[in-house]
């Protein structure tokens, strides 16, 4: 499986040209930038075993080899991932602690009371991946699109069907789904990633966005249905879904992020080494087709234009949440 899985992801890596190559160190350079004087924490604010803490483990273990320091991953979980990014909002802005977060992390604040404002605590260094995400269905439903579940929706009305999110960035990214085809849906918290697309396949819920990975030997199986893609081409894992935008609708072209951020007073220099040991990372064949095995394709944005992409996220996002009137699950 994860032979055929880093075959499929092949081509989108390559056409993912502008994150993975333009951003991104093309060789490894002969020594590392970032030289760490102890060990490095990369605080993983999420349960072991997800998407985050298997790219987090992956490159901590890159990185201790670059630097010749132990680097450990540290599962802090609670709040949304708020939890872990309280501990890095606090620590000493030496490099030394960092928080590798999704995208959930920028709309905590407009959900929640947090011991930190989103918008400056952190360092945003880079983007390490953007995992790919579709619109996954039960097999039963009557629709085999996500132009079909709009259609059925209407014909049905509002809250009929169900929607399993098990994190409130997911949430969010399948209302902006729903929203685009004027459609409301029930929905369904769930405690993590664990169990939800168990439960799709099984008929308890009826649709649920997640990442390509987590669901393709469902859907190759026939026991579930991807009915959209994010992003702006198809990919050839599921080359027979069409994106969200093939559909006819806009507005979802962009994945989410697994996001690197050390404490804010991290020098900028320091945040920009870090930045190029992990492109460098990053640039190696083999490290990127692991990246691409977990689902993802590779990031290495500069810390500019990962910190433009964060305060973005959390300004719309919180525009969307005030429109879907979205609150806390």
């Amino acid at each position: 499986m994860a032979r055929s899985i880093t075959a499929a992801f092949a081509g989108i890596a390559l056409a993912f040209g502008v994150a993975a190559t333009a951003t991104a160190q093309t060789a490894a350079p002969s020594k590392p930038s970032f030289a760490p004087t102890r060990t490095v924490t990369i605080i993983v604010p999420y349960s072991p075993g997800g998407g985050t803490d298997a790219v987090g483990r992956l490159m901590a273990k890159a990185l201790e080899e670059k630097w010749g320091q132990t680097v450990i991953v540290d599962n802090r979980t609670g709040g949304n991932g708020s939890v872990g990014a309280a501990l890095v909002a606090r620590a000493q802005p030496d490099g030394h602690t960092m928080v590798l977060a999704v995208s959930g992390i920028a709309i905590n604040a407009h959900l929640m009371k947090l011991p930190y404002d989103t918008a400056t605590a952190f360092a945003p260094v880079t983007a390490v991946a953007y995992p790919v995400a579709t619109l996954l269905a039960t097999p039963t439903l009557p629709a085999n699109d996500f132009k079909g579940l709009v259609e059925l929706v209407r014909k049905e009305g509002p809250d009929k069907r169900t929607s399993a999110s098990p994190d409130p960035g997911s949430r969010l990214m399948a209302e902006r789904i729903f929203d685009s085809g004027g459609i409301k849906l029930m929905n369904v918290p769930y405690k993590g990633a664990a169990s939800f697309v168990g439960d799709i396949s099984a008929g308890r819920v009826d649709v649920g966005i997640a990442s390509v990975t987590s669901g393709l030997a469902l859907i190759n199986a026939g026991k579930l249905k991807a009915l959209g893609i994010m992003g702006t081409q198809r990919i050839p894992a599921l080359p027979n879904v069409a994106t969200f935008k093939e559909q006819g609708f806009a507005g979802l072209d962009e994945n989410s992020w697994y996001g690197l951020f050390a404490p804010a007073g991290t020098p900028p220099a320091t945040v920009e080494a870090i930045q190029k040991d992990i492109a460098s990372v990053l640039a190696v064949p083999e490290f990127r087709a692991k990246i691409i095995e977990y689902g993802s394709l590779p990031g290495g944005d500069t810390p500019a234009a990962f910190s433009e992409r964060f305060q973005r996220d959390i300004k719309e996002s919180g525009e969307t949440i005030r429109r879907l009137g979205m609150t806390a699950d």
